[in-house]
């Protein structure tokens, strides 16, 4: 049984900028192999159109783009396909660094079509929720703070922290063996763009956390 016939979700495309890095390339390929129902298009030289002529062959219509820096992986942008062309939505993440899975001796994903997505929240941090609510823009998932106690719980799970430098670390878990898996994920900003703004904004009035980004 492939992906493309157990996905009960949504599913989406992730690629790179034109010509990446060897390690912006594996960053992704990191990515898809922890994330259900992803796929990865090697980029190359191809352009948006060429990318957005794979989606609509894959029958996809969402697509995340790893942007690099100095070929390191820099920051996230997010896009929807309408009409036949890719149109950049409203936000993006800044990725400060990341650990790719085989410096860190991690395997990929084992998902089913019982398999669930969530992300857990332990940040004490109103960056937390910001990236919080821009993921659930784009990804569908379980919104978690802690992993319900329910027996036979499969799937992967997506954690979020603080470190000491007021960033986001971001790393997943394979629910059911409890072993990290896939890279590790410094984000150091997120842009959650006009609707998101007003969700920051309504935070900050009823005091939602302790610290802000951006």
């Amino acid at each position: 049984m492939t992906e493309r016939q157990i996905a009960p979700y949504e599913k989406f495309l992730l690629t790179t900028s034109r010509d990446p890095s060897p390690r912006t390339r594996s960053f992704v390929r990191d990515l898809t192999r922890v994330i259900p129902w992803s796929f990865h298009f090697t980029r190359g030289s191809c352009s948006l159109k060429d990318v957005a002529d794979e989606l609509a062959i894959l029958g996809i219509i969402r697509a995340m783009i790893v942007h690099e820096r100095k070929g390191n992986p820099s920051r996230a942008t997010f896009y929807k396909l309408v009409d036949g062309e890719l149109i950049e939505r409203d936000y993006r993440v800044r990725i400060k660094g990341i650990t790719l899975a085989r410096e860190l001796n991690r395997g990929r994903s084992v998902f089913t079509s019982e398999s669930k997505f969530r992300v857990v929240n332990k940040c004490n941090s109103d960056f937390g929720e910001q990236l919080y609510t821009m993921l659930s823009l784009f990804f569908d998932f379980n919104k978690e703070r802690e992993l319900p106690r329910i027996p036979d719980l499969k799937g992967i799970a997506v954690y979020f922290s603080d470190d000491e430098e007021g960033n986001i670390i971001l790393e997943f878990q394979q629910i059911e063996t409890k072993e990290m898996i896939g890279p590790k994920i410094v984000i150091s900003d997120v842009y959650l763009g006009k609707k998101g703004e007003a969700i920051r904004s309504l935070m900050k009035i009823i005091g939602l956390g302790s610290k802000s980004k951006g």
